[in-house]
């Protein structure tokens, strides 16, 4: 079985805009030199053009628009928008979806337009891969993509795109918040601006179950 991986670009790099409730951009570049490297080993990964021919001919209709790869704690694996357009140009794999129209999903499109989401990610499999003579340079010449959508922690801080697996993904997600711990060797700024967030949608979640409270009491 091969393995998920996931790969993040940040928002400038895939030019994102988001127009009313319509987020257009690339869900992937082409070309780009993507870090993939650890302390044991450096690596640098590239998707290139074509990448993703068999999926928009056999399973496009399959692509969701997940945010944080569907493990958001409050959106999860609900997918959050409707794909409209995906293709892919010179550049990458460009995309235009709509965010659906509920004032639960209203938070991701603030969000959006006020720059809170850092980057745009993929989640795929790997179908056909090649390497260069030393192993540096790893060549993603065909994947199968599940998903995408912008996550709010990529794996690599840096203004730079990353390459990660499930399991990176998931301690990326959950080390500021459950690991209070290693707050010291984060960049406080990182630090207080997920602390902010997570204030931020408990205040969000207590005012939706109010109001659900209200409207029962109206129904009675």
């Amino acid at each position: 079985m091969r393995e998920r991986e996931f790969a993040s670009f940040p928002m400038e790099l895939a030019q994102v805009a988001s127009e009313g409730r319509t987020i257009r951009g690339y869900a992937s570049v082409f070309n780009y030199p993507i870090d993939s490297g650890t302390t044991h080993h450096s690596q640098t990964t590239f998707v290139r053009p074509g990448a993703f021919t068999k999926t928009l001919q056999e399973n496009r209709d399959r692509v969701q628009v997940l945010v944080n790869h569907g493990m958001d704690a409050r959106w999860g694996m609900s997918p959050v928008a409707v794909v409209r357009e995906m293709e892919q140009d010179a550049h990458g794999l460009r995309i235009a979806a709509d965010i659906i129209d509920h004032p639960e999903f209203d938070p991701i499109v603030a969000s959006l337009r006020a720059g809170a989401l850092r980057a745009m990610s993929i989640q795929f499999e790997t179908v056909k891969e090649s390497f260069s003579d030393d192993r540096t340079e790893r060549n993603l010449d065909e994947v199968a993509l599940w998903e995408f959508g912008p996550v709010t922690f990529p794996a690599n801080a840096a203004a730079t795109a990353s390459l990660h697996s499930l399991n990176e993904f998931n301690n990326a997600q959950a080390e500021p918040l459950e690991d209070e711990s290693r707050a010291s060797t984060l960049d406080p700024s990182r630090l207080t601006w997920v602390r902010n967030a997570s204030r931020k949608l408990e205040e969000e979640d207590r005012d939706l179950a109010a109001m659900a409270a209200r409207m029962s009491k109206l129904k009675e």
